[in-house]
């Protein structure tokens, strides 16, 4: 009698879940620095509408619903306006925020996040590799690229080398390679750039030279390397003897034309294969999309940054999670007030299948 009762009430509470499928409009909100480019429409912007677009055509993942971005520009810096954008995103009732761009109001939305509980997912370089309960960063760990960094210069068996920055986040990338004269007999000389000064590179690279210093590790902007590399060019240090280790994760979008036929071994590490089919293949539907709208300046180009590509996984990341919690529970959205104290109860265990 009491098993034929079980099984009834099992019976029942699948018959409930099976009628209350996931929403058919699950909003995510997206947040992107202002920007002139594109016509206010950065490639943030632009990989997260396509990978919302990705996926509403994909009926393997959220099969009866939709996801439906809500992009909100925020100016760098401005973390009141951004926590008023915020707010506003919540009171509409979205399931995740994605972003910011900027570094200085990503803390202040991470906050907000962590009190109503909802999914923060961000893609930006975390200097501090902390995170709080409810925000994700898939860009990797600090400390662990920093190791991969010091590994691949063990193995190259540098026992002196230069360190050429552009600035302060530059010293906290490289906080593991500056352990090293701790650690081992390895010798390192660290110079900052400025690129402010017309001739100060080129005079700091003159130094380096007479120094005699062969291998020199680049942590700098990916659009300031081509610079740097002419200009070691034309001081003499693009030679076969010497050894380049940049630091830059989108060192593929840089043209090396110039450096092929010194013999100068140029290294670096990278997320993104841009030869690889499926980057290939996303960058190519972006491209034929955007001839939809041909008032749109939209460059031509299928090379993509790294965070450009992580904005793109971010989305899916969570798709993904949200389609396997819907196989264990019974999920609804709903608006938040920030003046409020009521938070979204699927917050947590999406989180944790993200």
């Amino acid at each position: 009698m009491i098993s034929r009762y079980v099984n009834l009430v099992f019976v029942i509470l699948v018959g409930i879940k099976l009628c209350f499928p996931l929403p058919e409009i699950i909003k995510i909100g997206g947040l992107f620095d202002v920007t002139d480019q594109l016509q206010g429409e950065g490639k943030q912007e632009t990989a997260f509408r396509y990978a919302v677009e990705k996926i509403n055509h994909n009926r393997e993942l959220l099969n009866n619903s939709r996801l439906s971005a809500q992009i909100e520009k925020i100016p760098p810096r401005d973390s009141f306006h951004a926590s008023k954008r915020v707010c506003y995103l919540l009171s509409m009732g979205v399931a995740a925020l994605f972003g910011p761009e900027s570094g200085t109001t990503s803390g202040h939305i991470q906050s907000i996040c962590d009190a109503f509980e909802i999914p923060h997912i961000d893609t930006q370089w975390d200097i501090v590799g902390k995170r709080d309960g409810y925000s994700i960063n898939l860009s990797p760990s600090p400390r662990i690229i920093g190791k991969a960094y010091m590994s691949l210069i063990e193995s190259y068996g540098w026992k002196t080398f230069t360190i050429l920055y552009q600035d302060n986040q530059g010293l906290m990338r490289l906080h593991e390679l500056l352990k090293a004269p701790t650690d081992s007999d390895i010798k390192i000389i660290v110079k900052q750039l400025n690129f402010k000064d017309a001739d100060y590179n080129i005079k700091l690279l003159r130094e380096v030279k007479q120094a005699g210093s062969l291998h020199i590790v680049l942590d700098c902007d990916h659009d300031k390397i081509r610079t740097i590399m002419k200009e070691a060019l034309a001081v003499g240090m693009m030679t076969a003897y010497h050894n380049y280790f940049i630091t830059n994760l989108d060192l593929h979008l840089v043209d090396l034309e110039d450096f092929k036929y010194g013999g100068t071994n140029i290294t670096a590490l990278r997320l993104v294969d841009p030869h690889n089919p499926e980057v290939l293949n996303v960058v190519k539907s972006w491209m034929l999309g955007e001839k939809r709208f041909p008032t749109k300046k939209f460059p031509i180009n299928p090379l993509i940054k790294t965070e450009t590509a992580l904005i793109y996984d971010a989305v899916h990341v969570f798709a993904t999670a949200l389609n396997e919690l819907d196989k264990s529970q019974v999920i609804n959205t709903k608006p938040l007030s920030c003046s409020g104290e009521e938070t979204w109860q699927h917050g947590n265990s999406l989180v944790n299948y993200m």
